[in-house]
């Protein structure tokens, strides 16, 4: 901790620590290589230094002037919290500074970190780890249980203690809100397929539209669907195509038309070069169509035409 003098400005170290704030910077830190700790603060994101990090103590960096005073820690990231493609590589911390309020005139610079061989289940929210030993001795709201169980990725990493199933329940009012949601048949999931066999499929032409939201990404996704191959017409919105269009995004059975984002406007060259958007349309073989390119007065319009 450091105090501000009030006639020079100078940082004047003090001797020993004041009291911090709860949630501020530690007022000691005791740590040695090999220790578990979790940052407290939003760091370097793109390194996985973010707040809740859980990390171990690799290495000390001292200052060159002064051999007892640590500079940086060195800190092995947990493998689910690691950005850098190069698993080997050490993150280095260096010290926060902020001003203690309770005490005038007061800064500290410290590392923003705590101890963590052991947190809290709030703590450990979207987290996923190969292995946790859980407590369940300090349950007391509802939910917490399933929160802390699900971390581990398989049941041969988890470890149980404190072990109580009155402590393992569902919010009461969530349950209820289950028991009284409409239910819904196979029937209303899927109507088409289902429709399908009381239709007589020659006297009958059917059409489906979908927002794919990304063709190239999802068409495999189209290829597997029950409701989706039994269109005579598919009819497809933000395919994000570009250019040229890969084999693999041709259907079995259908023949393709497309246009892009960027060769559906001419005056309006912003909109052009935005990412998204593109049409695409999927026609059955066994239906004879051409694509009709351009439209008399129709610019600036994604559209795909076809006459049979």
């Amino acid at each position: 901790d450091y105090r501000k003098d009030a006639r020079t400005g100078a940082m004047e170290l003090q001797t020993t620590p004041c009291k911090g704030e709860l949630n501020g910077l530690q007022d000691k830190l005791e740590l040695a290589i090999g220790a578990r700790v979790m940052l407290t603060r939003n760091i370097d994101i793109s390194q996985g230094l973010v707040n809740g990090a859980f990390a171990k103590v690799a290495t000390l960096v001292y200052s060159p002037s002064n051999s007892t005073h640590v500079q940086k820690l060195g800190l092995d990231l947990d493998q689910s919290q690691r950005r850098n493609s190069d698993n080997q590589m050490l993150v280095y911390l260096e010290r926060s500074e902020e001003n203690i309020t309770t005490k005038k005139g007061m800064v500290r610079r410290q590392f923003p970190i705590k101890l963590a061989f052991a947190c809290t289940i709030h703590k450990v929210q979207g987290m996923s780890t190969t292995s946790a030993v859980v407590s369940l001795k300090e349950i007391f709201q509802a939910g917490m249980g399933y929160v802390a169980l699900s971390r581990v990725t398989s049941l041969r990493g988890l470890r149980i203690i404190d072990m109580d199933e009155s402590k393992l329940y569902a919010n009461p009012d969530i349950t209820e809100s289950l028991n009284n949601m409409q239910k819904s048949c196979f029937e209303q999931i899927m109507p088409f397929y289902h429709l399908s066999h009381t239709l007589d499929r020659d006297k009958t032409f059917s059409i489906i539209h979908h927002n794919t939201q990304g063709l190239p990404s999802h068409i495999q996704d189209i290829q597997a669907h029950h409701e989706l191959c039994l269109a005579d017409v598919l009819c497809f919105t933000e395919t994000r195509l570009q250019g040229f269009v890969a084999p693999f995004l041709h259907l079995d059975g259908y023949s393709m038309f497309e246009r892009s984002r960027h060769m559906s406007y001419t005056n309006f060259s912003d909109i052009a070069r935005k990412d998204g958007g593109g049409v695409a349309i999927y026609v059955k073989n066994h239906i004879v169509a051409h694509e009709v390119r351009y439209v008399h007065n129709v610019t600036d319009l994604e559209f795909c035409s076809c006459k049979s």
